[in-house]
């Protein structure tokens, strides 16, 4: 157990965790999502069907879709939570709340005390 300079006794294990999850989150989720829609299309002009063909390209249009909020949601919570840090709440100092979500979303600076 170590103390964040936010005030939070964890694991160091746990930054690097949520920092794993995220990045998981970020980009292999639509890389994924992407790729399956391009062999869903694959199949389709292989079976030369053109209602098959309508069809997947319809759900790889969803699929692109999904893979751009999925990477612009996680993009827009770091910024929501930067912006957050930034605020100072009750005489807190707000760089040390940067530094805790800086820990939890990147793994960098948990220097513990």
């Amino acid at each position: 157990m170590f103390l964040l300079e936010c005030g939070i006794s964890i694991d160091p294990i746990v930054p690097g965790i949520t920092s794993t999850i995220v990045t998981v989150i970020k980009w292999a989720i639509p890389i994924i999502l992407i790729i399956l829609g391009l062999l869903d299309m694959a199949k389709a002009v292989i079976a030369n069907e053109e209602k098959e063909m309508k069809e997947a390209q319809k759900m790889l249009i969803k699929r692109i879709i999904y893979a751009v909020v999925a990477f612009l949601v996680v993009a827009l919570v770091q910024a929501v939570f930067g912006l957050l840090a930034k605020a100072d709440t009750n005489g807190q100092n707000a760089s040390n709340a940067t530094q805790c979500i800086n820990c939890f979303i990147n793994n960098k600076d948990c220097a513990s005390q």
